[in-house]
């Protein structure tokens, strides 16, 4: 049986003086925060056979923790079409357009609407779990047990 990539993590090592530490390590593949992203980022880091090292400046878990594990994803997923909502990437870009006001780039926005879906079924296969149970009404804070939900 193979070990998860995850497993290899090892315990979060807490300095009070970084002055008196000294630290030397030498690895093929850097993440800097633990969010979400960066574990994204090492897993297929690990997986492509690189040693891979995070480093989080706080306990770990990024802004995905923060905000509960809030994914934000859209344009079509197998999601949301499972729970019976028809988006599409083009939906998503003329949605997420109105809401960032040019904040984002158009195509960094575009692009990242067109890998929405891609995104989440990479997740689904490295085993992240996500129902199909939509929340009825538009809300920020879905009450528990729904994955689905638009504010």
């Amino acid at each position: 049986m193979t070990r998860p990539w995850f497993s290899q993590v090892e315990q979060v090592q807490v300095i009070d003086d970084p002055e008196a530490f000294h630290w030397d390590l030498d690895t093929d593949f850097l993440v800097v925060g633990s969010g979400a992203a960066g574990a994204s980022a090492a897993a297929e880091a690990s997986e492509q056979g690189l040693r891979v090292t995070m480093i989080d400046r706080y306990a770990g878990g990024g802004a995905s923790a923060a905000s509960g594990g809030v994914l934000y994803a859209g344009g079509g997923t197998a999601i949301q079409r499972a729970a019976g909502v028809e988006d599409s990437p083009e939906n998503m870009l003329a949605y997420l357009s109105m809401e960032t006001r040019g904040c984002v780039s158009e195509s960094t926005l575009r692009r990242f609407c067109e890998q929405s879906a891609e995104t989440v079924d990479w997740l689904t296969a490295k085993g992240v779990e996500f129902r199909a149970s939509l929340y009825p009404d538009k809300t920020s804070y879905p009450q528990i047990d729904y994955f689905l939900y638009h504010s």
